[in-house]
């Protein structure tokens, strides 16, 4: 696990939360009893080592080298580095660098200025030390006069917070109509102004569990865990709109405006029971209060040169027993302090304030509200949509919604939004900042908030035991030097005389000179510099780049160990050997968008190492394999080509050098000599081999029949062979191979000069009942019984950088805006990807086999954790856990220690183990979840080099931003069999074969329904809604699908699709192609990937109807699919035998069952018509763009305006340069630039009146933060960005984006008012 350099260790600075709370803080800690002068952290991140704060280099959380601080005001931003992630962003979800072995829960630091805040609100505190208690006694006097301070601000109607008086104003006039009172936001609340006060008043002082009828949580060795009562979330029927705002679609229910005002009313008056607050349950005198937080969660990433970073604000309110949501959502979107600050105030934040702000009201209690007290109608009154969707009653005592959980949302065009949920599980409070992000996205424009994953995937190949650099070089086209790193990056490095440098923040990052060359077994780099040799020691745990941004790493290959250590991985070392790894510069950048529940959003981003395993290499006869070895060896391979005239892109022969990835030249091989004369030469790769030995209908019949003569195992000899070998060796190799005499005769282990040979196998799927070849028994394990397919020799797995997970924000940019991109994109527009997590709430499925979720079992050993739907377990049932021997060595090392010192210590009471989910019922959790730490955060080592790569390769100076675009596009889809028992019963949808292409009308067919099989973490199947976020969207769904459209247009995406769960009926896969996706991408060319060249050459095939019983089965809508050729050709860039990983029943999976496959597609047309009907019956598809108007339509009815799908004159509407010409497209930029111009006129008005209340007479502290903030400065700056705004030239600027859709801003209810 790297260390990085030591830097001074971070300290808790209090913001200026008034002089309460920084009286109190210097009282205590000139505590003895504080420990010193340094206030202990609150939470450690898990897996981290101490972080350095001066890092300049580091990978961005957008993959385009910038980040702006949290709050705008740092008075450090303007120096802060391009794309460091700040000390105050840090702080604000937790992070400590110190190395303290506690997560803060006992600090009396903490626990004394919770009982202040309390005191200051008026509430009662708890029993803390003598010492504490005379503190309060001695500040009383200042509390007193805070009280008092609150007393007058709320007779003069000013106490609230600038966020909830935005709110306020809103409630105002939406409610002016309804003829009752409007609800008052309370002024009371205890304000959670820094991380981590949530988690500590989530449980009793002193002790470790709290329950209540929502409730259970625990205090644990690992953090915390909190088991609400239900530990799955429902979709189903639980999202409500209130009338009187934007139009409210048909998945929704819609509520009257009375109903929204009376459950408003209600929320802000819990009962009692439901304001207690843990911190104090034990006491005999309980605090009763609201507690709230703020968040800026982002929407736009920043891309320099185009856009600033852009942010929402949303507050938190939340009865003192629901402390723990307030927790889990801090935990993943950051604290974004006291919002009664003027720093913190969005209003003055031009720069980076969407201008949308939202209030999320906890009350549990709302569930049992009746509809009558709610002022809904009697059923003989009501509507038919109301009745429709129970909006009414005919019994007086029927309860709201059934009884069931459900949350309620009041929104219009002026961008603010007020959401009550009336559930506390804690998926709902995430999914709403998830909503919310996604109406501020809309209503600002230029972005969206996708429900996506994503990572960089950079390519790692086997380089062997010894490696050329200026061999690599050349391959690559590359003449970068030593002196191009100095020239590039020479403020970042230490150059060494003796000709290599090293780098200043990481030391374990080395620069090489071009002539360098590695060697293993003398474990030493060597060069000449001015004659004289050179040398280093080569190490494991360091990492070596090229002057061309290449890596190059000593690493133990058969070690898949989550923590990369230095020292390798313990283990059976007879299977391990050691081998340079190397890793391209450049990576692809996959985009996993409108991914639905279970299809592998998560997992794309996943290390694959897990499902990796090494044995040994094997033979039948040493002898007689060797002799078929040799026969292929010399084989003449110039006549194989059934008719060599033809330009075939993808035969070696023809042009081999693409088959070398490293080569991007055409003459770097074979090709040169005219004909293959010697398969070992080094200018033949091993790709060109295993095309060799691959049928292909390129080949001419007597060769494929002497490659169907060839033993699999034979095949892998001959990889075998050509991965170690020798070019002194000549003809003679043999001798370096052998088998053991065993009982008198030879083995079958092979050996390489005396050592055992590792082979790699990867799982790809379980074996099911349903296989012909392998079936299932009865008696076996479905989890257990793998699938495991032999990999190349020269495969080491990817380095992934995970950039999503769940909640993107995302931009689209004209690709001439910016400078420094890859060289060779070919897309027009680009768009750019931010993860808006910190924390991600992960669903470890796997973790229940013990030992195999390294990661999760990793992280579950450290503190400061946030667990749900784990079981709570006590040192007795860990004991028996330990005991059971044989199950207990199956856990990894970290888990096996975390759960010994448990055993060892006192207290707390309980502990989690990675493999115990909460028992529901009787039975195990589908829904287990913890926090997990964003990759960004606990290895920055390796954003950096991921930047570092690039911009050596691209030879961007320090300074500058190096962009990571997207650059693949690879939505993801569930797939089940089906479940007539099943209830409700769940239809097949098993149709996709692993990877699919959809050309764009075809594609948002499938994105407007986005049809999803059964997920573990979900009640049930169906459609997602548009792009999956149906159930987490408050506005129509036809904005998202619009934007969506407008930007794959403009930036010429091609858009594939991959498959969870099973291919066909009898194959199941669950994630594992959704983990292999990104090494195979990674390992395809830029022109591979185009859907354009892919069709051209017989890697995708068109999907032809089919038919069944008579009727023809439209699965022509399904559109393209991989081929066997593609399987060949990509996957056996990762696999020996890509063929037995992808057979035809895989590849065609109506061979599997046809009346499945037909009721699959029926399922997809029925419901593609059902869903688009319900478009146009509640106006949404007068509001899509025309393309996708005509789209819905045709999904209806079959044809639009005489078009059908395969009509030449549609599809051309969806093309870039039609919706670029387009007048709807035109409008949209200019409908963005009149409300740019609108929004930072606010901001002028906003800023002006702020300024004025400055200049009062003895308004000291409006002088101060005037002074401190630079109001007067950046108003002036607003003012200029509004001349610009103004200009021609600002909407020239725009074409490219997708701008904003104008009907938000003209369609009904929409009660905008222009500035």
């Amino acid at each position: 696990q790297h260390k990085p350099t030591p830097r001074k260790k971070m300290r808790f600075v209090p913001g200026a939360a008034g002089l309460l709370a920084l009286t109190a803080a210097a009282a205590l800690l000139s505590s003895a009893e504080c420990g010193g002068p340094q206030i202990p952290s609150l939470l450690r991140m898990r897996g981290g080592a101490p972080r350095k704060l001066n890092v300049q280099r580091q990978l961005s959380r957008q993959m385009s080298e910038s980040f702006a601080e949290l709050s705008p005001y740092d008075p450090k931003a303007s120096q802060k580095s391009s794309d460091a992630i700040s000390a105050k962003t840090l702080q604000s979800i937790g992070y400590q660098a110190d190395d303290s072995k506690h997560d803060g829960m006992e600090d009396p630091f903490l626990n004394a200025f919770v009982n202040l805040k309390l005191a200051a609100c008026g509430a009662p505190t708890v029993s803390l030390k003598a010492k504490q208690q005379n503190f309060l006694s001695l500040v009383d006097p200042i509390l007193k006069s805070h009280q008092e301070q609150q007393h007058l601000l709320i007779e003069h109607g000013s106490a609230l917070c600038p966020a909830d008086q935005r709110v306020q104003s809103f409630l105002n006039s939406y409610l002016s109509d309804t003829g009752e009172a409007v609800p008052q936001i309370p002024a009371r609340q205890l304000k959670l102004d820094r991380h981590g006060l949530a988690k500590l008043m989530s449980l009793p002082v002193g002790e470790d569990i709290f329950k209540n009828p929502i409730i259970t949580s625990y205090r644990i060795a690992q953090g915390v865990l909190h088991n609400p009562v239900n530990d799955k979330r429902t979709t189903e029927g639980v999202f409500h709109i209130a009338e009187g705002g934007l139009p409210v679609s048909a998945d929704k229910k819609l509520v009257p405006k009375i109903t929204f005002q009376r459950m408003l009313a209600a929320a802000l008056n819990p009962p009692p029971e439901l304001l207690t607050l843990p911190f104090t349950s034990s006491q005999e005198q309980k605090a009763k209060l609201f507690v709230s937080l703020l968040l800026r969660p982002v929407v736009s990433p920043e891309v320099e040169g185009f856009i600033e970073e852009k942010r929402h604000e949303v507050r938190f309110l939340a009865p003192g027993s629901m402390v723990c949501n307030l927790d889990f959502v801090e935990s993943i979107f950051g604290n974004a302090e006291n919002p009664d600050l003027a720093e913190n105030d969005a209003a003055l934040d031009p720069e980076h304030w969407t201008g949308t702000t939202g209030l999320v009201i906890l009350a549990t209690h709302l569930t049992k509200m009746k509809k009558k007290d709610l002022g809904l109608p009697h059923i003989s009154q009501a509507t038919d949509r109301q009745k429709k969707e129970g909006m009414c009653y005919s019994d007086e005592n029927e309860l709201y919604n059934g009884g069931g959980a459900f949350k309620l949302v009041a929104r219009d065009a002026r961008g603010v939004v007020v959401t009550i949920i009336a559930d506390n599980y804690f998926g709902y409070c995430k999914k709403e900042v998830k909503t919310q992000l996604g109406m501020a996205s809309n209503l600002y424009g230029l972005t969206e908030e996708e429900h996506a994953g994503g990572c960089v995937s950079f390519p790692s190949f086997d380089l062997g035991i010894e490696a050329s650099v200026s061999r690599l070089l050349s391959d690559m086209g590359s003449t970068s030097t030593l002196q191009t790193v100095v020239n590039t990056i020479g403020d970042a490095v230490n150059v060494k005389p003796e000709g290599y440098a090293q780098d200043k923040d990481y030391e374990d990052i080395v620069y090489v000179p071009e002539n360098a060359a590695f060697s293993i077994p003398k474990q030493s780099i060597t060069w000449e510099k001015e004659g004289k040799p050179q040398t280093i020691n080569l190490k494991p745990g360091v990492t070596y780049l090229l002057p061309n941004g290449y890596k190059i790493e000593m690493v133990k290959k058969g070690s898949n160990s989550a923590v990369k250590e230095k020292k390798g991985s313990s283990g059976d070392s007879r299977l391990t050997t050691w081998r340079l790894k190397g890793t391209m510069a450049e990576g692809v950048h996959c985009h996993k968008p409108a991914t639905v529940s279970g299809g592998g959003k998560s997992e794309i981003s996943k290390r694959i190492d897990d499902m990796i395993t090494y044995g040994p290499v094997f033979v039948n006869n040493i002898n007689e394999d060797f002799d078929f070895v040799q026969k292929i060896l010399d084989r003449d391979y110039t006549t194989v080509l059934k008719n060599p005239n033809n330009d075939l892109y993808d035969h070696p022969i023809k042009k081999p050098g693409v088959l070398w990835w490293h080569s991007t030249q055409k003459t770097a091989s074979a090709y040169d000599m005219g004909k293959l004369k010697d398969i070992l030469d080094k200018s033949v790769s091993l790709g060109i081999i295993e095309m060799l030995l691959h049928p292909s209908e390129s080949y001419t019949d007597e060769h494929n029949a002497f490659l169907a003569s060839i033993p699999p195992h034979v095949k892998e000899l001959v990889y075998v062979l050509k991965q170690h070998y020798d070019p002194s060796w000549g003809k003679d190799w043999r001798k370096h191979f052998h088998t053991d005499a065993i009982n008198g005769a030879l083995g079958h282990e092979l050996k390489f000069d005396g050592q055992p040979l590792i082979a790699s196998y990867m799982r790809v799927g379980f074996r099911s009942k349903y296989d012909k070849e392998i079936p299932l028994g009865e008696d076996e394990d479905a989890e257990a019984s793998w699938k495991m397919f032999s990999l190349r020799q020269d495969f080491f797995p990817s380095e992934k950088l995970q950039t999503e997970d769940d909640i993107t924000a995302s931009v689209i940019v004209p690709a001439k805006a910016l400078k420094g991109l890859e060289p060779g994109l070919p897309n027009p527009s680009l768009k750019f990807v931010r993860n808006c997590e910190f924390r991600l709430f992960q669903r470890p499925d796997e973790a229940i086999h013990r030992g195999f979720d390294k990661t999760t079992e990793l992280d579950m050993s450290k503190l400061g954790n946030f667990i749900s739907n784990f079981e709570p377990l006590t040192r007795e049932q860990v004991k028996a856990i330990v005991d059971d021997t044989i199950g207990f060595q199956k856990y990894t090392a970290p888990m096996q220690s975390f759960l010994l010192d448990f055993l060892a210590s006192e207290k707390p009471t309980y502990c989690v183990s990675s493999a115990h989910p909460r028992l529901v019922q009787g039975k195990p959790s589908k829904n287990p979840r913890y926090l997990q730490d964003a990759q960004d955060l606990t290895n920055a080592r390796a954003y950096y080099l991921g930047v570092i790569g690039g911009r050596l390769s691209r030879k961007i100076p320090l300074g500058e931003p190096v962009h990571f675009p997207v650059t693949a596009v690879l939505a993801g889809r569930r797939n089940n069999v089906p479940e007539p028992k099943s209830k409700p019963p769940i239809p097949a949808l098993a149709v996709h074969n692993p990877i699919h292409y959809y050309e764009l009308p075809e594609l948002f067919m499938e994105l407007t329904t986005s049809m999803t099989g059964k997920s573990p973490s979900t009640t049930g199947a169906g459609s997602e809604g548009a792009l999956t976020k149906g159930p987490f969207n408050m506005l129509s769904m036809i904005h998202d699908l619009n934007n969506a459209f407008v930007g794959l247009a403009l930036c010429n995406y091609n858009v594939f699709i991959s498959s969870a769960g099973v291919i066909g009926p009898h194959h199941q896969v669950d994630h594992d192609f959704s983990l292999l996706v990104p090494e195979v991408w990674g390992r395809m060319r830029k022109e591979e990937q185009d859907a354009k060249y892919l069709i051209e050459n017989g890697y995708l095939e068109k999907i032809p109807d089919v038919q069944f019983n008579g009727k023809t089965v439209p699965a022509s809508l399904l559109g393209y699919r991989i081929t066997a050729k593609f399987a060949a050709r990509f996957f056996g860039r990762v696999f020996g035998n890509p063929s037995a990983v992808l057979p035809e029943t895989i590849l065609k999976p109506e061979v599997q069952d046809l009346a499945i496959y037909a009721e699959g597609v029926d399922t997809i047309v029925s419901t593609n018509k059902r869903v688009a009907e319900a478009y146009i019956q509640d106006g949404s598809a007068d509001m899509a763009c025309p393309p996708l108007k005509a789209l819905l339509h045709i999904m209806a009815t079959g044809s639009y305006e005489g078009m059908k799908i395969e009509d030449p004159k549609l599809r051309a509407l969806f093309s870039r340069d039609a919706v670029i010409k387009s007048d709807w497209y035109k409008a949209r930029i200019v409908a963005f630039r009149d409300r740019e111009l609108e929004r930072l006129t606010r901001f002028v008005s906003s800023m002006e009146k702020y300024l004025l209340k400055t200049q009062i007479p003895g308004n000291w502290k409006g002088a101060e933060i005037e002074t401190q903030l630079k109001l007067k400065e950046r108003l002036a700056s607003v003012k200029e960005k509004i001349k610009k705004v103004q200009s021609p030239e600002y909407l020239k600027s725009l074409e490219g984006t997708i701008g904003v859709d104008p009907a938000l801003y003209t369609c009904k209810g929409n009660n905008y008012v222009a500035a």
